[in-house]
Parts: C-alpha cells; structure tokens; sequence
C-alpha cells in the first residue's frame, strides 16, 4: 500500500511494482482499517458490520434463554468494545456522516434492549477513553507514551512573586 494525501491536486507517479507483492487500497492495521488516503470510512463499514453480526448473535442468544441482565453484559463486552477499539487514534479523521454511523448502532442497541435507555452515547464514552488515556499518560511515568509530554514548568512560585512586584502600588 502506498499512502498518499487524496487532496494534493498534483499527480502521484508510483513506483514499478514488485513482483509477488500485491498492491491494495486499504489495510488492516491493529484491528483498524486504513485507506491509501490515510481515511477510516472502510473502518466504519467494517465496524458496522461487526456489530451487526453481534447484535444478531445477541438476539440468537437471548431467544434462547439469556436473561436481560446478562445480554446487556454481553453487549458491552462486544458491540460496545468493537465501537471504541483504537476510536483515540481514528475518531478525530472521520467526516460527519461517518461519525453518525456509529452511535446509531449504540441507539439499536438501546432499541432492541441489550443496553439500558440510560446507558452513554457514543461520543461520551469516547471521551472519558481520551480523558482516561490522557491521565494515565501524564501521571504514569512507565506509561510509553509518558516520555513524549513536556517537561513540567516550575513558574509559579516566581511569577507571584513578580506579580505581586508589580502590583504593589496598586494594591495600597
């Protein structure tokens, strides 16, 4: 796969092919679809499809006897977790219409009565994932990614101090 940016206006001259090597248009990486153009819509197809397939295993299932409690259980640990996997890294690359298309599965669901009415949309749920990994980013100092934050500032004991220099006249 050769990525290259869809808006550029200029043409792309690829290079010769390699033989026994096949070229695609999109790849799965780490569970998440990726496009030449560096897009995630194939993702968000993909994505819907699975939890398709789960909302009907969930159905299958439950005719067969699994109780409310348990299917909601159930539907957390599938459809709910295939929407949020890796959703850090690609939800902010997503068009609008796209990012509909997936909290309308969590709706589904709702409607269906493997999540309770009160149970969080999408989006929120992708928020506290980025609240979550923010905070263990910074307050973790084994965490992987806590090496790529700034260094802590100390200013605050000598930016009072210097304020309240300047304010002193005023303050009288």
């Amino acid at each position: 796969m050769i990525v290259h940016h869809s808006c550029r206006k200029r043409h792309l001259t690829y290079p010769n092919e390699i033989p026994g090597i096949k070229r695609v248009e999109k790849m799965n990486i780490l569970g998440v679809t990726v496009s030449h153009t560096l897009t995630f819509y194939n993702h968000v197809d993909v994505v819907v499809e699975k939890t398709a397939r789960s909302l009907y295993a969930i159905k299958t299932i439950r005719a067969h006897g699994l109780d409310g409690n348990t299917s909601r259980d159930v539907t957390r640990a599938t459809v709910v977790a295939q929407l949020l996997y890796g959703s850090p890294g690609w939800w902010r690359f997503l068009k609008a219409d796209e990012k509909c298309r997936l909290p309308s599965v969590v709706i589904k669901a709702q409607q269906y009565g493997y999540l309770p009415t009160y149970f969080k949309t999408q989006c929120e749920l992708r928020q506290a994932l980025d609240e979550n990994l923010f905070h263990s980013t910074r307050y973790n100092s084994h965490h992987i990614l806590h090496r790529l934050l700034p260094q802590i500032k100390d200013s605050g004991a000598k930016f009072t101090d210097g304020l309240r220099t300047i304010l002193r006249p005023f303050l009288r």
